[in-house]
């Protein structure tokens, strides 16, 4: 304690000094109106200055809770974009404000694990068999297809990528009706094949692929890539199409898992189709 009185001592010239220049200060800004004007300006600078700072941090404590809301919002983009009619008349405001019909159930999720390195890639999401997630369901983001669940779980599920050697999407080139099967070529995460194309097709450089709708897991019109270079065997009828894919899946943070509410009926359908054939 004596040591703290015998510091203070020490430094009491310079804390009177302190003690002059500020009350100095507040006596020429107080009679002063340019010096007042000068300050006023300068303080309301800093509080604006500081203000910006506090929100800077405000919102940064908040991000995730913002991420989580876009990712909530374009989840209901997604939703209403797969019940649309892909033939619906009227612009896309009027589509997205519109009541589509329920075909399809949209769920957001996080990536927890993915892999893209192997020939038979995995994808672990956060949702699963309490959130609404089922075998078979599709799972994309807003840049094209990334997989198919494979396996739930309560709380998690398993997907398959697209970077599967088993795994085949059935596309189509837009606007022109040609439909084949697109699957991985083994070789980087963005190079696919698109086989079964008609040699007559009009096909060129450049045409979007998509996806077809012609099964129970996707809806039809995702993007999945653009066509790279086109590729006809001696004697064949068929294209061979080089696709760029449309998704960078070495970056996957956050997915959509889509549901088809009717695809127990269709396989269901189909199956007894297929077995009265037999």
């Amino acid at each position: 304690m004596f040591r703290i009185f015998e510091l203070f001592l020490r430094l009491s010239g310079f804390f009177v000094f302190l003690l002059l220049e500020i009350l100095c200060f507040i006596l020429i800004v107080r009679y002063n109106h340019q010096q007042r004007v000068i300050f006023e300006n300068s303080t309301n600078l800093f509080s604006a200055w500081l203000q910006r700072k506090t929100q800077s941090v405000a919102d940064y404590m908040h991000l995730a809770e913002v991420n989580d809301s876009l990712v909530n919002e374009n989840a209901n983009l997604v939703f209403k974009l797969a019940n649309t009619p892909k033939y619906a008349h009227g612009n896309i405001d009027s589509i997205l404000w519109s009541k589509p019909d329920s075909n399809y159930q949209v769920i957001p999720a996080r990536v927890i694990s993915n892999s893209v390195n192997r020939f038979h890639n995995y994808i672990l999401l956060d949702k699963g068999s309490r959130h609404g997630v089922t075998p078979h369901a599709a799972v994309i983001t807003a840049h094209g297809v990334v997989g198919i669940v494979r396996r739930v779980a309560p709380s998690s599920s398993v997907a398959m990528s697209v970077l599967h050697l088993q795994t085949r999407i059935s596309a189509r080139v837009r606007n022109k009706g040609y439909f084949g099967w697109l699957n991985w070529t083994g070789k980087d995460t963005r190079s696919f094949s698109l086989n079964d194309i008609p040699k007559d097709a009009l096909v060129a450089l450049g045409d979007t692929v998509e996806t077809s709708g012609y099964s129970a897991i996707f809806p039809e019109g995702i993007m999945l890539g653009t066509i790279e270079k086109i590729k006809l065997e001696p004697g064949s009828n068929y294209y061979s199409l080089d696709v760029k894919y449309s998704s960078d899946l070495s970056r996957l943070a956050a997915a959509y898992i889509v549901k088809d509410l009717q695809q127990a009926e269709k396989l269901e359908l189909l199956d007894q189709v297929i077995s009265d054939d037999e």
